[in-house]
């Protein structure tokens, strides 16, 4: 019972992504999309593993894992983001004549 709701969700969760990117309301590039594939995956691989069904379990489990890739793809995009963005001057101000002299 545990395996085939594995497998269900799993299925629902990559037929989700793709229903979601195809109305517009992910786009691929999304951290939702790479992380609802990524279970997606891993869920449905894990099901099809229990129930030893091989070509789908490999499969599925690739998929999470392109999955999983994104996601740290996205992820460390974002703290390059974060990383990149100016520091304000937290010093009193200091006007150009002052520091000519």
């Amino acid at each position: 019972m545990l395996t085939a709701v594995l497998g269900w969700v799993g299925t629902a969760g990559t037929f989700a992504a793709y229903l979601l990117l195809w109305k517009g309301r992910l786009t691929s590039g999304s951290l939702t999309y790479a992380a609802l594939n990524a279970v997606g995956g891993l869920l449905g691989g894990t099901a099809s593993a229990l129930y030893g069904a091989w070509p789908s379990a490999a499969s599925n489990l690739i998929w999470a894992v392109i999955g999983l890739q994104s996601v740290a793809t996205i992820l460390l995009r974002r703290s390059r983001v974060v990383t990149a963005l100016p520091v304000p001057d937290l010093a009193p101000d200091v006007r150009q004549h002052d520091l000519a002299a």
